[in-house]
């Protein structure tokens, strides 16, 4: 039940549209070899997250309760229909949308721009924000992933700031597979 138009593709097919600025590569064993599947989706940056890049292009310090800098990532099982105005609450719907074991901080180096060391991270570019997560074998396994977010909270709250919010085509991730989640920001419209 994901996001209508997404697109899931093998690894040889590599174009896709500009505006799908969200990547996630899901890799899975099959006989001998390991399969990557890759899923291309859009995001909504909140309103609390354009006011962290305002502040961050300023100088200015973000407030402790939108700094997103040293964020999380966090998967969820119920897509939904995104807005600027979205906090946990609505990300949650419910209550019950969160994937146990799945709110992980950001991989190593990230965020980062001109991300350059990571191929699957076909988004990269020098004007652009890039955020990832790798989640391995034994971090979580669920059956209907369709939305993720990025916020800044170890404990999330119904009313925890998000930066970014966005819905996949619904995949599963079983206790064999690995996952990697990038989203891109870039400034289009400055």
């Amino acid at each position: 039940m994901g996001r209508k138009g997404s697109k899931v593709s093998q690894e040889r097919i590599q174009a896709k549209p500009k505006k799908d600025n969200v990547i996630r590569v899901l890799t899975r064993p099959e006989g001998k070899d390991f399969i990557k599947e890759f899923d291309y989706t859009h995001n909504v940056v909140t309103n609390d997250g354009e006011i962290f890049y305002a502040k961050m292009g300023a100088g200015e310090t973000p407030a402790s309760n939108e700094d997103f800098s040293a964020g999380r990532f966090e998967l969820g099982t119920t897509a939904y229909t995104e807005a600027e105005t979205d906090t946990f609450n609505e990300f949650d719907v419910s209550g019950t949308s969160k994937i146990s074991g799945s709110r992980k901080v950001f991989t190593g180096t990230y965020p980062k721009t001109n991300d350059t060391g990571d191929a699957d991270n076909t988004g990269d570019a020098v004007d652009a924000v890039s955020y990832a997560v790798s989640y391995t074998t034994g971090d979580f396994n669920d059956t209907d992933i369709e939305q993720g977010c990025i916020h800044d909270n170890a404990s999330p709250v119904s009313g925890t700031k998000l930066l970014c919010v966005w819905s996949f085509t619904s995949f599963a991730k079983t206790a064999s597979d690995t996952l990697k989640v990038f989203v891109n920001h870039s400034m289009e419209s400055a």
